[in-house]
């Protein structure tokens, strides 16, 4: 399977370039008999509409030419969103200064402003408290909306 994710991976990079877009995020995932290959894309500024549908359209094409997946898919191109996820140090460290909430093992939660992002952990003011959080003990994270009381 390693050298299908790496085949996808280059694909699914290959085919944001091709759109003016990049890859925020892309997973490989089966709900019930189907495949889904979901892929966020994004850009300074954001996405729209069109913009997803181009991606979709460019990295369809590459999909469907190489044929990496053994059996069939279904392909679902978005923008990361609002409230995106957190997956890699890239995308703690663009979010430092923001609202997260975050899940923990062996289990509990953690929710407050992202102060500090390196490779190995990240810190979270909540209530007057900075908490440092290393990411083998993070399952799930992701940005909390805060409208326009958010913003600074």
């Amino acid at each position: 399977m390693e050298g299908v994710q790496e085949k996808l991976d280059a694909l699914v990079h290959q085919g944001a370039a091709a759109a003016d877009l990049e890859v925020y995020h892309w997973e490989l995932r089966r709900a019930g008999a189907r495949v889904y290959l979901t892929v966020q894309v994004d850009r300074p500024g954001g996405v729209t509409v069109d913009d997803c549908a181009r991606a979709n359209r460019a990295i369809g094409a590459l999909l469907d030419e190489a044929d990496p997946l053994p059996s069939s898919y279904l392909l679902e191109v978005s923008s990361p969103g609002l409230e995106r996820g957190l997956w890699e140090p890239r995308h703690y460290a663009q979010a430092v200064g923001k609202l997260v909430h975050i899940k923990l093992r062996p289990e509990g939660t953690q929710r407050g402003r992202l102060v500090r992002a390196t490779a190995e952990a990240v810190t979270v003011e909540s209530d007057g408290v900075e908490v440092a959080i290393p990411f083998a003990r993070i399952t799930g994270a992701r940005l909390v909306y805060e409208g326009e009381q958010g913003r600074r």
